[in-house]
């Protein structure tokens, strides 16, 4: 009975630390598969069905700020949160494919934004200097965090003790853009996302939806 009681400890030990977002990850994992991400998030559609200036807004973002864009991508969001945060300010692009990085500092580059530099994150971690951070902003990246418990603790731990963490992601309920079903590419609904940052760390201080089929969620640091 012993022996067996510890087998069942190691393997939820073993469930508990899985990759809960394989599913969601499944197009990230080759050069090809990223290449046609990159293409759609810079598709100018997307800009239109997102409206950043007013998500961006919401977040009310103080000039001279540090806010770090994690899951950055190609860097899409860039040059709304660089004016948001003013030329006193820093903007910090996260992620955790060189590729995708490469496409944001070639976009950093040409727009000479000199207030803003790339970090290379894990999947468990987003590498982001200690204290330093006022807001972190996360668009429809959440869903493909494979370890939320850490990526949420790294947060913390890059957050001033003000700090606040800004989650912009799918429905899983509602259908996605282009009428696309979302439940089996996210892996939990609106407040099971709440509960498990709040869980991990942080406090409710808004929600609200935006657009048809997205939710816009701002917590503090406890």
């Amino acid at each position: 009975m012993k022996m067996r009681s510890c087998l069942l400890f190691v393997l939820l030990a073993g469930w508990a630390h899985a990759q809960v977002a394989v599913e969601a990850n499944k197009d990230y994992q080759t050069a090809e598969g990223r290449a046609r991400i990159a293409k759609t998030l810079e598709d100018p559609h997307r800009a239109e069905r997102m409206k950043p200036k007013e998500m961006v807004a919401a977040l009310e973002i103080q000039p001279g700020g540090t806010v770090a864009d994690v899951g950055t991508g190609v860097g899409a969001m860039l040059e709304y949160l660089v004016e948001a945060v003013g030329p006193s300010g820093r903007v910090i692009a996260e992620d955790i494919a060189q590729d995708f990085l490469d496409k944001a500092k070639t976009r950093i580059e040409a727009n000479k934004w000199a207030n803003v530099t790339t970090v290379l994150g894990t999947e468990k971690t987003t590498n982001l200097p200690a204290g330093e951070v006022d807001l972190v902003f996360i668009l429809d990246a959440y869903h493909h965090f494979n370890y939320p418990a850490e990526m949420l603790g790294s947060i913390a731990r890059g957050l001033k003790k003000d700090g606040r963490l800004a989650l912009a992601d799918f429905y899983r309920s509602r259908r996605g853009a282009q009428d696309k079903d979302m439940s089996k590419h996210v892996r939990a609904d609106r407040d099971e996302v709440i509960k498990e940052v709040e869980d991990n760390g942080f406090k409710l201080l808004s929600y609200k939806d935006q657009g048809t089929s997205q939710y816009l969620l701002l917590f503090r640091k406890k």
